[in-house]
Formats: C-alpha cells, sequence, structure tokens
C-alpha cells in the first residue's frame, strides 16, 4: 500500500515538473517579431501569411498586431497574463497606442484580443467578441493555424476600415 502511494506521488510530481516545463512567464517571453509562436501550433505558411498581413497593417495604418501562442498561463488571470504581455514587449506606437495582441492559450483552450486605448473606438468590445466566437469551432477541430488568420485578418480590415 505505501509503495503505490510513494508511485502514485512520483507520478504526480513527473506531471508537474513537464507542465511547468510547458509554462510561460510573462517576464520570460521575448518577441519573435510580429508572430510569437511559443506552443508551436502555427504552420509555416499560416507564419508567413499573418507576419506579411502584420507588416503591412504597420506600414499602410500606422497600428501593430502581435499574434501570440503560449501552452499556458500557469493560473495566472487570461486578462491580466494579456495586458502584462502587452505592456512588456510595448505592442503599438507609444504616441498613439494602436495595438493589437492576439493571444491563443492553447493548454488552458482560452484567447483573448487586447485593444490599446487608441484602436478602441475601431475595436469596441463587442465586435473584438464577435471576432473571437467567429473562430471557435476551427479552435475546436484543433485548426489554431486557421483560427489565428481567421482573427487577424479580421482585426486588419477592422483597423482599415476605421483607419
Amino acid at each position: 500500500m505505501r509503495r503505490g502511494i510513494q508511485a502514485a506521488c512520483a507520478l504526480a510530481l513527473m506531471l508537474t515538473v513537464c507542465v511547468a516545463a510547458r509554462a510561460e512567464k510573462v517576464r520570460q517571453l521575448k518577441p519573435q517579431g510580429y508572430v510569437s509562436d511559443f506552443a508551436g501550433v502555427i504552420d509555416p505558411g499560416t507564419q508567413e501569411k499573418l507576419t506579411a498581413l502584420c507588416q503591412e497593417v504597420n506600414r499602410k495604418l500606422n497600428a501593430q498586431i502581435a499574434v501570440v501562442t503560449v501552452h499556458t498561463t500557469e493560473g495566472v488571470p487570461l486578462d491580466e497574463f494579456s495586458i502584462n504581455l502587452a505592456e512588456k514587449w510595448g505592442v503599438g506606437p507609444k504616441t498613439n497606442d494602436r495595438g493589437v495582441m492576439i493571444l491563443l492559450v492553447v493548454n488552458d483552450h482560452k484567447y483573448r484580443i487586447e485593444v490599446g486605448y487608441g484602436l478602441e473606438g475601431v475595436l469596441p468590445d463587442g465586435l473584438v467578441g464577435y471576432i473571437g466566437r467567429e473562430a471557435v469551432p476551427l479552435l475546436q477541430q484543433g485548426n489554431y493555424s486557421g483560427a489565428l488568420l481567421l482573427w487577424t485578418t479580421r482585426v486588419a480590415k477592422a483597423i482599415a476600415a476605421g483607419r
């Protein structure tokens, strides 16, 4: 009986260590360009499309979109994690705060589209919520690349329409 409890404890410890090794902390994350795929879920073709779209938004519309995937927030509330990351990275030009962070937390099955103050009129909460929900079927299929491309395209179109 004692040996079984010890084995169960050892297994629990190993699982905890494995999960912790895959968890990301905001202070440890460094941007990898417009697309930071820490969870490794974006296919190369989609990554190229996302990067090109984000570059175009930056160049033509004076706004920045950062696309980020992580495994987990380690229990940190999603809004706190995304705000801290967006602030740490300085998403959006400082002069006008026209930045958007699209965050996908794969293992936690969560996402968030964090909008800077300079784009709140163009991307109000209702529209951002709609854009997010639109990709839920893709997420349920495990099509993370498709969901991220859909979100980024919709956000870019809204910024272009609202300038």
